[in-house]
């Protein structure tokens, strides 16, 4: 069932202007108590034209062409652009022969944003007539975690019946170097046609709702037929650390020879097969993917702002509020990758209030502050997105907190959050406060106003030991210098992962060296956030002590996973009042060394 292309904004979330082909279709599975299910950006029927060559921009507001790396393939797979297309209202993914060779020419395309749970995905396809694996699939973009809501195996050949009558549904979890892979073996995993016979030449209704990181359920044709979940089912052998599938993952729909077929004894297809358009495509009808929210008034698109907020005088004494309307920004931007959908690179002003606001968004506001000292701060936004939302808070250049968030029900329905701490002002006057979205929902929220609340008259500075803190994003460096062992541009470099913007290619004797301001004398605690996928990587913190780099503690830093950022105690150094440059230096024996996120300083 085909229907009129739908423009996007109708599809961002639960209102959709017109109808789509899964309409009148409920969800299978249970939102959950108090919860209602709200359609993703994600979702696409497929009402549009996108030619093998070229595309077209319905397309790539959602999908590129290829896999989510350059990788080509399995096997003698070779991902081909033009073998995927839309024509006639499905996708089409198709495999043919690569001229002149033994390969196979296969489609594949993939999200131009990552999901994560919880999430129910479903499809609505029709496999091929080929050995060849028809998927519909997740994968995190360290290639460390997937998720497998089609693989299928459909083919006439009398030697795959096996196969052609059943569904695999599935998932991995792998550690990189060296390789290592799990997925659940177990007979529940091959799910066979209840009707007996083949899944070919009919349109079957597939789909996983990834619960949390340690729950999966699947469905077939609307039916519950598979729940897998637990450490001993997800992870049994802890290659994931303990985090479970927690990962935010690309979307793929693709075809592939996979090598263990070979290994199997099942021969790959043959030029005739190939050649066959009633056998060589993979169709999807519509993909739609759905978040579970409050069930409250449904909520609304991005740009749906509140009413204004109060003006923005300064505070003058305790418990005196400083008001920042959020449309008031001094200058904005975005740090991680775009998110289909969001044409606006940080905050886009509407009215006082901002929204089509995505992760990595930030605003920066000039706030002057009567007096110093200890300042509450509260957020007044609004989201229908039920988790993976939050606002990481800077102070003049420093991360002092994040402000955790959770869906209010709709893009105009307001709430006030608050940093789960006070903030430090060294000094009256002007300073630099930096709102950015963070977590892992690729929509975040609309926003009205920052506000900031003396809570104290009576001190200008912390009291010792009550725990002021200064955290550094480890990207905010003054320079870095090593080795340039791994041949990059410079020693060390900066990247995004799981929302996070932190630094790697951090190799023995590489060093970043930052510039840190403490208010007062003492003692500090080190702690670090950072990952490594090697034994043997350390942490040197030196400071800079009139004009040398003296040593101050050694850290090691565990093989846990590169961009599996881990607290650790980096012990203590005592700092006198005042600013002071401080490095942190690859002290270990391996030559590769660590990942870092940020460290802190605590009184």
């Amino acid at each position: 069932m085909k229907t009129t292309q739908c423009a996007l904004a109708a599809l961002v979330f639960s209102t959709p202007l017109m109808a789509a082909d899964w309409d009148g279709i409920p969800v299978p599975a249970d939102a959950g108590p108090g919860n209602t299910w709200e359609l993703h950006a994600l979702s696409d029927d497929f009402n549009y034209a996108a030619p093998a060559v070229g595309k077209s921009t319905p397309f790539f507001e959602r999908w590129s062409e290829g896999f989510i790396n350059p990788w080509l393939g399995p096997g003698e797979t070779e991902y081909y652009g033009p073998n995927s297309s839309v024509e006639s209202g499905n996708l089409v993914i198709k495999a043919s022969r690569k001229a002149g060779t033994t390969k196979v020419h296969a489609g594949a395309i993939h999200s131009n944003e990552s999901v994560t749970y919880p999430l129910y995905m479903e499809a609505r396809v029709q496999i091929t007539n080929l050995t060849m694996a028809n998927a519909f699939w997740l994968l995190s973009s360290d290639s460390t975690q997937e998720i497998d809501v089609l693989e299928s195996y459909g083919s006439d050949r009398p030697s795959e019946a096996w196969f052609d009558e059943r569904l695999h549904l599935s998932h991995h979890v792998f550690i990189r170097e060296p390789f290592q892979d799990y997925q659940p073996k177990d007979a529940g995993s091959w799910y066979p046609n209840p009707n007996g016979g083949t899944w070919r030449n009919q349109w079957i209704r597939i789909g996983t709702y990834w619960v949390d990181p340690w729950t999966l359920e699947y469905y077939v044709n609307g039916e519950y037929v598979r729940t897998v979940s637990g450490p001993e089912m997800i992870d049994p052998y802890g290659y994931t650390n303990g985090t479970g599938l927690g990962k935010p993952m690309q979307v793929i729909f693709d075809a592939e020879h996979q090598p263990w077929r070979d290994a199997q004894g099942t021969a790959p297809p043959t030029d005739a097969e190939l050649a066959d358009p009633s056998r060589n495509k993979f169709l999807v009808d519509w993909v739609r993917f759905y978040k579970p929210v409050a069930d409250t008034n449904g909520g609304g698109e991005p740009g749906d702002g509140g009413e204004p907020g109060d003006g923005g005088n300064p505070g003058t004494g305790n418990g005196d509020a400083i008001t920042m309307e959020l449309g008031n920004f001094s200058a904005t931007g975005k740090e991680g990758a775009a998110v289909a959908g969001d044409t606006i690179s940080g905050f886009n002003r509407n009215g006082d209030n901002i929204n089509y606001n995505t992760l990595g968004d930030w605003g920066d506001y000039t706030v002057n502050f009567a007096e110093a000292g200890n300042y509450t701060v509260e957020l007044v936004a609004a989201s229908p997105t039920a988790s993976g939302i939050g606002a990481d808070i800077q102070v003049d250049g420093s991360y002092v907190g994040t402000i955790p968030m959770s869906g209010t029900g709709a893009w105009e329905l307001y709430s006030t959050f608050s940093l789960p701490s006070t903030v430090y002002i060294a000094s009256s006057g002007n300073h630099t406060i930096r709102v950015q979205s963070s977590g892992g929902s690729a929509w975040q929220w609309n926003g009205d106003e920052i506000r900031l609340t003396k809570t104290d008259d009576d001190t200008t500075t912390p009291p010792p030991g009550t725990g002021a803190s200064i955290t550094v994003e480890a990207e905010n460096f003054v320079t870095v210098g090593g080795t340039y062992a791994d041949g990059q541009a410079q020693p060390i470099s900066v990247y995004t992962t799981n929302g996070n913007t932190a630094i790697n290619y951090v190799n023995a004797g590489d060093f970043a060296d930052y510039s840190v301001t403490v208010a007062e004398a003492g003692t500090y605690e080190i702690s670090y956030q950072a990952g490594s996928g090697v034994t043997g990587g350390s942490i040197e913190f030196l400071v800079n002590e009139n004009g040398s780099w003296n040593s101050k503690t050694v850290t090691a830093v565990p093989n846990q996973g590169w961009d599996n950022f881990q607290a650790l105690d980096g012990g203590s150094v005592y700092l006198e009042a005042g600013t002071h440059q401080v490095r942190v230096h690859g002290a270990g024996s391996n030559d590769w060394q660590w990942n870092l996120d940020k460290f802190s300083l605590t009184n």
